[in-house]
């Protein structure tokens, strides 16, 4: 059973919020959140060197006004480049959705939709850079356990050498020609 249905289940008749960006039937195997952009650490870097100037400096100081006003511009610098997503994975596909930074849980936009064709090679530090469909996210540790267990299981998809897209469409293709062949 996937996860969205178990979630569906655990609250009751509604649908978790990732399902109406699927396919009909596909079921999700495992959902998370991503950051795209610069490393999340940056912020940590620009509070410590805050926390140095008004060490070092004198409070009444120009130079201390200065180099907090720089900060501050560079920490709502990186705040709004910042990109959350929601990864979906599926038996055979991952679903790449729009986030945003009040709700990062929560979809609004779907991106794109990529087969699942290489692991994630999540390299287990505090926060892996992955890639999706060419862009590059950041995954916190506590998720990098579902990116490797869903690189466990590749390869154990329900495609059958085809792109769902191309086999549903290869698929109708045969059905018209059927049709035409009874009448």
């Amino acid at each position: 059973m996937g996860l969205a249905k178990q979630m569906s289940q655990l609250r009751g008749s509604r649908p978790h919020p990732v399902e109406k960006f699927l396919e009909p039937n596909e079921q999700v195997k495992w959902i998370l959140p991503a950051q795209g952009g610069l490393h999340p650490f940056t912020m940590l870097f620009f509070a410590v060197f805050i926390l140095l100037a008004v060490l070092v400096f004198d409070p009444s100081s120009f130079l201390m006004g200065m180099t907090i006003s720089v900060v501050v511009f560079a920490v709502v610098a990186v705040l709004t480049t910042a990109r959350y997503r929601v990864i979906a994975i599926t038996a055979d596909d991952v679903v790449l959705l729009k986030a945003r930074g009040w709700r990062p849980g929560k979809p609004v936009d779907f991106i794109s939709r990529t087969p699942r064709t290489s692991k994630f090679e999540v390299r287990g530090q505090f926060w892996s850079q992955i890639e999706i469909a060419g862009e590059k996210l950041w995954v916190h540790k506590r998720f990098q356990a579902k990116l490797d267990e869903a690189d466990s299981t590749l390869g154990r998809g329900t495609r059958k050498n085809a792109s769902s897209a191309a086999y549903r469409a290869n698929r109708a293709k045969k059905k018209i020609k059927h049709v035409r062949r009874k009448r």
